[in-house]
């Protein structure tokens, strides 16, 4: 039987298989003890200080702009005023939307 001839309930069933086993197997981290909490390893605790670190910085940064600059939100900013004003004319317009937004690709 090739992959083509599976119906897609005995994918399922294979693929629930395969997560029932690997349930039941319990990954090492650089041969640290093992634990079901990917946060308690190293590399779990290291992400966890990198996010704090970005949460900091990004408090900071909207403290400034809010103590400095007297910014409270985003589209109080003036020169984001000015190019609606100036360019864009209103937020969602085809210019701005071009322009400010993103747009998901799929990849394969």
């Amino acid at each position: 039987m090739t992959i083509r001839e599976l119906s897609r309930r005995t994918f399922l069933k294979l693929i629930g298989a395969g997560v029932i086993t690997l349930s039941f197997t319990r990954p090492s981290f650089s041969g640290e003890a093992v634990s079901s909490n990917f946060f308690d390893t190293k590399i779990g605790r290291e992400r966890i200080n990198l996010i704090k670190a970005r949460q900091s910085g990004q408090y900071k940064d909207d403290k400034i702009s809010r103590e400095k600059f007297k910014l409270a939100a985003s589209h109080e900013n003036p020169m984001i005023k000015r190019f609606y004003s100036e360019f864009a004319h209103h937020p969602l317009s085809e210019v701005s939307e071009a322009l400010l937004h993103t747009h998901y690709k799929a990849r394969v």
